[in-house]
C-alpha cells in the first residue's frame, strides 16, 4: 500500500497541496482511493468523488469523502472545486475535471492517458484560466505514505479488497477485472495455512 499512497501524495505534492481546499477525485480505483485518503490526511476541507460505479464509490465514502457522483449519471456541480485529480484517465472524466475545477483552480492529472489523440472539451480550461498540471510515479514522499498508513490503518483496509494466495495468482487478476467489487488485490506469497 506504500507505494500507491505515495504516488496519491506526490499527485497531492505537484498540486500545491489541499489544506483547506475543496477537492474533487474523477475516479475511484486504488489510485483515485488513495488520493482521496491522502487528501483528507493532508486536511482538505472537503473531498467529494466521483466514479461510474457503486462499488469504488461505497470505498471512497468508507474512507471519509462527502459527496459520491455516479459519472455520467449525476451532475457534479461546475466551478466548485479549488482542486480536481483526475485519476481515471478517461476523456469524459478530463472534460468534468475542467468544468468542476473553479476559476483560476488546479486540475492535476494522474491518470494515465493513451497515447493517441482523444476528445476532451478544454473550452472551460481556457476560460477559466484553469492550471493543467501532470504527474507520474512519485518521487520521496514513500515515508510519508507509511507514516500516514501507521496512523490511519483503515487506509488499507478499506482499498485493499482481497488478498489471494500465490497458488490462486490467476483467480487475482479475474477478480481484479471486476471493478465493482474489488480494489486493491494483492497476491500473497504466503502459503495458506
Amino acid at each position: 500500500m506504500a507505494e500507491p499512497l505515495a504516488v496519491a501524495l506526490h499527485a497531492i505534492a505537484i498540486a500545491g497541496g489541499v489544506q483547506d481546499q475543496r477537492v474533487l477525485v474523477a475516479g475511484c480505483g486504488p489510485i483515485g482511493l488513495c488520493v482521496v485518503a491522502g487528501a483528507l490526511a493532508g486536511g482538505a476541507e472537503r473531498v467529494d468523488v466521483t466514479d461510474v460505479l457503486s462499488g469504488p464509490l461505497g470505498r471512497a465514502t468508507a474512507l471519509g469523502a462527502s459527496t459520491a457522483y455516479v459519472a455520467g449519471t449525476d451532475a457534479v456541480p461546475a466551478e466548485e472545486y479549488d482542486v480536481v485529480f483526475e485519476c481515471s484517465g478517461a476523456a469524459p472524466s478530463i472534460t468534468t475535471a475542467m468544468k468542476a475545477v473553479r476559476k483560476a483552480g488546479t486540475v492535476t492529472q494522474v491518470g494515465m492517458l493513451p497515447d493517441e489523440n482523444i476528445g476532451v472539451n478544454l473550452a472551460s480550461f481556457v476560460s477559466k484560466e484553469v492550471t493543467y498540471k501532470a504527474t507520474f510515479r512519485f518521487d520521496d514522499e514513500i515515508d510519508a505514505a507509511i507514516t500516514t498508513l501507521a496512523q490511519n490503518p483503515a487506509i488499507a483496509s478499506i482499498i485493499t479488497t482481497h488478498v489471494i494466495p500465490a497458488q490462486r495468482a490467476v483467480d487475482a487478476f479475474a477478480v481484479a477485472k471486476d471493478s465493482q467489487v474489488s480494489g486493491k488485490v494483492v497476491v500473497s506469497l504466503w502459503l495458506d495455512e
